[in-house]
């Protein structure tokens, strides 16, 4: 399994050569990867926490969905997913490749905002819709239209706005170029899943990858980020030596 680099600033939290270009960037979602690369200024690594272990596969019959995608996606999926979703499109949002399915979404997007929604009700589901919340990262416009939509309410919701607001206030909207390299689904049941994407980005000396996970809840037909009432989004969010343990993902891959 990938280590993890602990950081100060959860979910957006990263090495220093980045903090010019992102100042304040979303905890999962976002509050999602960008946040990963501001100001964190420890080199060494660490191993993730318990709670950040894939789940074993489950051998049980699938669970039955409790409601159906917003947009009426009936794809179906079981608990587990060890391969890459099929039939996946990319498309560069503000710089980053965000992927589009037909069977498993977005279903939806906004023609005002932009955001992107509507995502199946399956693994597959929730992995595209944090990779659509990582990709609006590099339109902090889009990110804060995005994180008020697609988050449930609370204290760390409210924490997740009030940083990507003040970016947008103080005018930092640069952000670096990153692309998605690989994920891990980490926990999956009926209406909760927790996943992790790996991305990577140029240091100017070198490739480095950074990863980033939250907490999904199935909530009115869609998935929504869950964030702690800290901030957080997910149980990982940091630097990582290389890609062992993930399964490839991207742009390139499928």
């Amino acid at each position: 399994m990938a280590e993890t680099e602990k950081s100060e600033n959860v979910w957006w939290a990263g090495p220093r050569f980045l903090m010019s270009a992102v100042a304040v960037l979303l905890l999962i979602i976002v509050g999602i990867i960008l946040f990963v690369w501001v100001g964190n200024d420890d080199e060494s690594e660490a191993t993730p926490p318990p709670q950040t272990q894939a789940a074993p596969p489950v051998t049980s019959a699938p669970a039955v969905a409790s409601e159906e995608s917003v947009c009426g996606l009936d794809a179906n999926g079981g608990t587990t997913l060890t391969s890459p979703p099929d039939d996946v499109e990319w498309e560069f949002i503000g710089g980053i490749a965000a992927p589009t399915s037909a069977e498993h979404g977005p279903g939806d997007v906004d023609e005002q905002t932009g955001v992107r929604s509507c995502y199946s009700h399956t693994p597959e589901g929730a992995l595209l819709s944090l990779a659509g919340r990582l990709a609006a990262s590099g339109d902090p416009e889009l990110l804060l239209e995005t994180t008020k939509a697609l988050s449930l309410d609370g204290l760390g919701k409210e924490i997740g706005i009030e940083r990507i607001e003040r970016r947008i206030a103080s005018g930092d909207t640069t952000t670096p170029p990153i692309k998605i390299e690989g994920f891990r689904l980490l926990s999956y049941d009926v209406d909760e899943a927790t996943v992790e994407v790996v991305a990577s980005g140029d240091s100017g000396s070198g490739l480095v990858y950074i990863t980033t996970s939250a907490f999904l809840k199935w909530n009115d037909g869609d998935w929504y980020v869950r964030y702690m009432d800290d901030g957080s989004s997910g149980p990982v969010e940091g630097q990582v030596s290389d890609l062992s343990g993930y399964i490839p993902w991207g742009p390139t891959s499928g």
